[in-house]
């Protein structure tokens, strides 16, 4: 059994647990004003009660309640890293490359809704729209490629761009628990393989970071925290994606990864909070292997060369409108910024990245 299996089982006996240990778990109650329990339940209209706006699925909602949302993201990567170490483009064209990637650009917007059918239950979808851009140096009098049906030469600075729908995400959020100002939710969505993943240049697939999505069917079971006092607020995921399918139309599979965070938040006003966050990332190396012409030049042209551990830092400030004609709008923003990467092979080295988001609740 691998080590992301084993946390799935923990997941699992985890939230097996939290259910038996919870002798009342009539406590999710409606919130009625005169109700004296009020004091030791959740407070879902406080400014911190959304986890950072980087954090998926963090929350649930009341019966009838729908909330949509919109967030966009962007993601920087410069240059390449083996293992723990950073590498110059001369360093990567010693190791054999014929090019080094020196940058790369990702932004995803991302629309989702929620709605709570009860007070256990909140379903979710959500789909993005995302592009790409890279940038490639190539070594001095090299750059051959090969691949099936031939190969391209590059010179010089060349790039590859890509964008369009991403893959679509359908799931839910099981309320088990809620009292003493304290919640625990069961996370688990389907990933449906709506995106293009045969993304081409010049009859070439692109490398297999450009790809729009996983392209496989996959499941992203998880369980999330969340814990409130008069002061502050604070919580913690864990979630893994599983792809269902051994490769995509392509021929490849992304690497199932685990995603662990956890998060501390402060109210400034009424309408106003910061939080910081620590976010833990491992991801498996791709499996499989492009089924049509393709190069084999850069790091990024090679499966092994994917994927890692990867530990950030996060700072964000969230903004609640309890009045006025915004009343019920959170607005959000979150930078993340590296601490730690210990990359697979020859990866690209994260620089940061930063979320900015809408949410309003009707």
């Amino acid at each position: 059994m691998n080590s992301i299996s084993k946390l799935t089982l923990s997941l699992l006996c985890l939230t097996t647990s939290a259910w038996a240990d919870n002798p009342v778990n009539d406590a999710i109650v409606p919130q009625d004003p005169k109700n004296p329990i009020l004091e030791s339940l959740w407070d879902p209209a406080r400014v911190d009660s959304h986890a950072p706006i980087g954090v998926m699925g963090d929350h649930t909602h009341s019966a009838g309640e729908i909330m949509l949302s919109y967030r966009y993201m962007q993601m920087a990567m410069g240059g390449h890293r083996s293992g723990t170490d950073s590498l110059s483009s001369q360093e990567v064209y010693h190791r054999g490359f014929g090019a080094a990637a020196t940058q790369m650009d990702m932004h995803m917007h991302m629309f989702g809704m929620m709605y709570a059918p009860s007070d256990w239950l909140t379903l979710m979808a959500m789909v993005n729209y995302i592009e790409k851009d890279m940038h490639l140096v190539a070594a001095p009098a090299t750059g051959h490629g090969h691949g099936h049906g031939g190969g391209h030469a590059h010179t010089g600075t060349f790039g590859h761009s890509s964008a369009g729908a991403g893959d679509v995400t359908l799931g839910g959020l099981i309320k088990i628990y809620d009292a003493n100002r304290q919640r625990i939710h069961l996370n688990l969505s389907l990933g449906l393989p709506t995106a293009d993943v045969d993304e081409m240049q010049d009859g070439v697939f692109l490398p297999y970071g450009m790809q729009l999505g996983r392209g496989t069917w996959n499941i992203r079971p998880g369980l999330t925290y969340l814990g409130q006092t008069d002061r502050l607020s604070w919580g913690a995921q864990a979630i893994g994606t599983f792809d269902l399918e051994e490769e995509n139309d392509s021929g490849f599979s992304y690497g199932n990864n685990v995603n662990t965070t956890a998060w501390l938040a402060i109210p400034l006003t009424d309408c106003l909070s910061i939080s910081g966050r620590i976010n833990y990332f491992h991801e498996d190396a791709i499996d499989g292997h492009y089924n049509g012409a393709h190069n084999h030049v850069a790091p990024p042209h090679f499966q092994p060369n994917y994927g890692g551990d990867y530990l950030d830092g996060g700072l964000g400030l969230n903004f609640y409108a309890s009045g006025g004609f915004f009343q019920g709008h959170r607005l959000a923003l979150e930078w993340l910024f590296p601490l730690y990467q210990d990359l697979n092979g020859v990866g690209m080295e994260r620089d940061h990245s930063f979320v900015v988001g809408w949410q309003k609740s009707f």
